[in-house]
């Protein structure tokens, strides 16, 4: 007996058990790959978008664009950056200026980039100048044109040499900003306001943001204001301190999210105040009643007949304690 059990445990499997077992195994495999792809897109949906950069020469001339060339190959290597003309975040604008002196032969270049974000917030400057000068120049003879083109390159190269860093910084800045705004808006999803507002804090003004994410603190503050008002107003509900809950709820500022469901709760305690005697109330049918012959839709429309009646009578009561309350003289 015990030869025979070895023989089955050591006897292959069969080719329906194999393909069970494949089919288990490609079930796990996807299962962890659908795992893995959904992870992903989450990180994915929480990390910040790159910067879109468009890089332009200002005047449009030849120069000009060879300087944007320079810059944009500097920045093509970074991942949070896109260079794109098409709804572009930033723009970095370059400009080239010749001013040549025929009587002295002398030929000054000045190049600037402007690093800006599209509603005009300026983001840094960087500026290049260069002098050079015609010393076999003829009286009434034009300058020589291999040294101002050599001017105009030399120009070019340093503009791209100085901004590349400053740009790659602001853009470092951004990514962060960012991150943190995302981070910030998320805790706020969750009513986590203090969390919220200490991400945001850091934040300096280095970054075009900084006025918006001020605001945004404002903003998080306030949620975070309506939200304790409506906690609060709850909880003195449950013990029947009706008038103090909605004073409360009043004070939730209009722009707040919870703005709607306060005045719910305000129109909700008014009639908790309200009377028990003054309120009408549905009586249950009586036997008899549920005993009479007639249809089953004649019924309910007789039933809800009733429990509008009942509702209306119920309003005007409702309406009349109010009136009641806003005709006393405030203390």
């Amino acid at each position: 007996m015990i030869v025979r059990a070895r023989r089955r445990l050591c006897r292959p499997a069969s080719r329906g058990c194999i393909l069970k077992r494949l089919r288990i195994s490609r079930y796990l495999w996807g299962s962890f790959l659908f795992g893995l792809l959904g992870l992903f897109s989450v990180l994915s949906v929480q990390a910040a978008p790159p910067v879109r950069i468009a890089v332009v020469p200002g005047g449009g001339s030849g120069q000009e664009q060879t300087a944007a060339d320079q810059i944009a190959a500097g920045l093509d290597g970074n991942p949070n950056v896109v260079l794109s003309t098409v709804n572009p975040d930033w723009y970095v604008v370059c400009n080239i200026v010749e001013q040549t002196d025929i009587v002295s032969g002398n030929v000054k270049v000045n190049g600037s980039v402007l690093i800006k974000t599209t509603d005009g917030q300026v983001v840094n400057t960087v500026s290049v100048q260069t002098n050079k000068q015609d010393f076999s120049l003829q009286p009434g003879a034009p300058l020589n044109k291999a040294m101002v083109d050599s001017a105009v390159r030399e120009v070019a190269a340093g503009m791209a040499q100085r901004a590349i860093n400053p740009i790659q910084d602001a853009v470092t800045i951004e990514i962060n900003t960012r991150d943190r705004i995302i981070g910030a808006e998320t805790l706020a999803d969750k009513d986590q306001y203090d969390e919220a507002i200490s991400a945001l804090l850091p934040i300096s003004p280095d970054t075009p943001h900084f006025k918006a994410v001020r605001a945004l603190i404002d903003d998080f503050q306030m949620e975070k204001d309506a939200f304790q008002f409506v906690k609060e107003a709850e909880a003195l509900a449950k013990r029947h301190s009706y008038s103090q809950a909605i004073k409360l709820l009043s004070a939730v500022n209009p722009k707040s999210k919870r703005f709607a469901l306060a005045r719910q709760r305000m129109t909700s305690y008014r009639a908790a105040m309200a009377a028990p005697g003054k309120l009408v109330k549905i009586k249950p049918a009586s036997p008899a009643q549920q005993a009479t012959k007639v249809s089953d839709a004649d019924a309910r429309l007789k039933s809800l007949e009733a429990q509008r009646k009942a509702l209306e009578a119920q309003k005007k009561a409702i309406e009349a304690q109010e009136a009641e309350l806003r005709s006393r003289p405030a203390k």
